[in-house]
């Protein structure tokens, strides 16, 4: 039977799963269709992403989100993943190859927009591919009677039949009993398990005040922006309102930066407005709803709804965007009546433009957006606790203890105060950041992990990073580990990726403003990176107390005799020509411990080579033959 953590340390980095992870994903190993709803935060990929790795074959992963497909697919080859993806941003060329690879049997992960689908060529493959497993993301979005509802999610059911109905996980964050039994018909899963992990956000202060006045509100929000120097979104109902507060509010603050973003816009604008906001410290986004999924800058100390939005689900939502850090944050609502004309008139114009709806289904989709509005209305009125309203609402049956929100606390709160974090975390924290700075921006995570873990390899000789006074200073940890916790930097917004001017393909490191700031000691590293460190490395375990990683390293290579060290010599020539082909870092195929480990062996078969550590059934598959070959290549010489 699998070791699931041990795949989860072997390939991702991780000491151990997050609450409901590994439930969920031995159900999706075991063939069952899921609907997993989870908190942002909480690990969905991880669901879809190990079962993958595990099982091997092809799965196929659909998600509406470019810039977050294209992040998860760098990820996944940074930690040696098969992953790719196919979606707008792909030239006609790289699609066509991307076609070519999925008709010739492509094994890994498949990131697909959901828009692909209406293309010819994409569609008539489907019913070709053996699909191990398909993952829905953004779920919701299936659903009619949901805040989200996109019309191209609505084909998916049909692409689920095209593919030949296999296993599938359906993810999401935000979905009512409703919206989870339309995913459930639409898909037609079978006897789903559905889990549900909750709602409550505890680091929320839920705040509502009403405003007599529309024409009140502009300063009432000057107000509150100047008393939070942190990050912050203002969510406006129409376009117009959002180009009006952005030129009073960059009148008012010079001191802050202010960016507009709505559909409205160029769309090179508003991707330009929304890297600079991820980017920026105390920076203040005005949007309208089209500003959303995939937003995860995780110092957003408050989200204030300017106008009401149309539903719970929505307001969860983009309320739940501020404090992914774990500390303190505010989410207020300024409402006034005049906010209900301007969803009720949204709500007027469903259907319209689509001549073949029907008009019943219409009706009903009017009844309950406006029951849904009632709702919004009665939560920013309500003298009950708003958090224990909005759990209800999602059918949470926790109960909500020391809550914060307007209704409960007694007097104001304060942000200022943080959540302190163990000092070695600390210090860990500022070693990473170290490094990923002495490399001034020009290499990707592989490298930063290679330099932190001491490898000596050609790459680091080359480039002198063993005189770094990093390298080597956490060698303690597998570059596994390492990688997986530069990507916990990358989510908690201390480091960022960038293109490599010279391949679009290659995205280097470095250190954001909050980055700089916590190396430097000028504030701390955000609460989300708490469990940063798990229990003793696997590494250490197997190494001498107090011997550096060079020391191991010679240890490891003078016990090759010299059969096995010709072996060695050999399967490093296999594993450049596999890197060369594949266009990967020569690590991404295998470390040199694990081609050290092939040579002492030297395995005659791919269930021996599996047996090998660092190998397992999804690098067997990709790169077996070969590695097999050049070992047979070395005893004929």
């Amino acid at each position: 039977m699998t070791d699931l953590r041990q795949q989860l340390q072997e390939h991702f980095g991780l000491d151990d799963f997050r609450p409901s992870q590994r439930e969920v994903i031995d159900d999706v190993l075991a063939g069952k269709d899921v609907l997993c709803v989870m908190p942002t935060g909480a690990g969905k990929s991880l669901c879809f992403q190990l079962p993958a790795v595990v099982q091997g074959g092809l799965t196929v992963v659909i998600s509406p989100l470019i810039s977050l497909m294209t992040d998860q697919v760098q990820q996944m080859r940074d930690e040696g993943i098969n992953a790719m993806l196919l979606n707008s941003s792909l030239s006609q060329v790289q699609q066509r190859e991307a076609l070519g690879q999925l008709s010739q049997g492509y094994e890994g992960l498949l990131y697909v927009a959901p828009e692909r689908f209406n293309a010819p060529g994409f569609r008539n493959l489907l019913p070709q591919l053996d699909v191990k497993l398909l993952a829905i993301d953004e779920a919701h979005c299936i659903s009619m009677w949901g805040h989200d509802f996109r019309p191209e999610y609505s084909q998916i059911g049909e692409v689920h039949r095209l593919m030949k109905s296999p296993p599938t996980i359906a993810l999401t964050a935000t979905a009512t009993e409703d919206v989870r039994n339309d995913i459930i018909h639409v898909l037609q899963l079978r006897e789903p398990t559905v889990v549900v992990t909750g709602f409550d956000r505890t680091n929320l202060i839920y705040e509502s005040i009403r405003m007599a006045k529309v024409a009140e509100k502009g300063d009432k929000l000057l107000a509150m922006i100047r008393a939070n120097k942190g990050s912050g979104i203002i969510y406006c109902s129409t376009r117009r309102t959002v180009d009006e507060l952005t030129s009073f509010l960059s009148a008012q603050l010079k001191d802050r930066s202010v960016f507009a973003y709505h559909a409205g816009m160029d769309i090179n604008a508003r991707q330009q407005n929304q890297e600079q906001f991820m980017q920026t410290g105390g920076a203040i986004a005005i949007a309208t709803n089209a500003f959303g999924m995939g937003i995860n800058k995780p110092d957003i100390r408050f989200v204030i709804h300017y106008n009401l939005p149309g539903t719970l689900e929505a307001y969860y939502q983009e309320a739940g965007r501020a404090g992914r850090d774990g500390q303190m944050s505010r989410c207020t609502v300024l409402f006034n009546y005049q906010d209900r004309k301007t969803q009720e008139f949204f709500i007027s114009k469903i259907g319209e433009g689509n001549d073949n709806a029907d008009p019943a289904a219409i009706d009903e989709l009017r009844k309950r957006a406006t029951h849904k509005l009632d709702l919004v209305f009665k939560y920013a009125q309500t003298h009950r606790c708003r958090r224990q309203m909005i759990l209800d609402y999602f059918g949470d049956e926790s109960e909500v203890t020391g809550c914060q929100c307007d209704v409960c606390r007694q007097g104001d709160v304060q942000l200022d105060e943080v959540v302190q974090l163990p000092d070695e975390v600390v210090t860990l924290v500022r070693q990473m950041l170290s490094a990923v700075a002495r490399l001034k921006g020009k290499f990707g995570i592989g490298v930063v992990a290679e330099v932190l873990a001491g490898s000596r390899n050609e790459k680091t000789t080359r480039w002198g990073f063993d005189q770094l006074s990093v390298f080597g200073m956490l060698s303690r940890y597998p570059i596994k580990r390492l990688i997986a916790m530069i990507h916990r930097l990358i989510e908690a917004g201390l480091v960022r990726q960038k293109e490599s001017q010279t391949d679009r393909n290659i995205r280097m490191v470095e250190l954001t403003v909050n980055g700089i700031n916590v190396m430097k000691g000028a504030q701390l590293p955000p609460s989300s990176l708490r469990d940063l460190i798990g229990s003793a490395p696997a590494s250490s375990r197997s190494r001498r107390a107090g011997a550096p990683a060079s020391a191991a390293k010679l240890e490891e290579e003078s016990q090759l005799d010299a059969e096995a060290q010709n072996r060695f010599q050999k399967l490093r020539e296999a594993r450049l020509d596999l890197a060369r082909e594949k266009q990967l870092p020569p690590y991404v195929i295998c470390h040199d411990r694990t081609l050290r480990s092939i040579a002492r062996t030297a395995p005659q078969n791919m269930e021996t080579l599996e047996s090998v550590k660092g190998m397992g059934p999804l690098k067997v598959q990709m790169y077996g033959e070969r590695l097999l070959m050049a070992v047979r290549a070395a005893e004929v010489q």
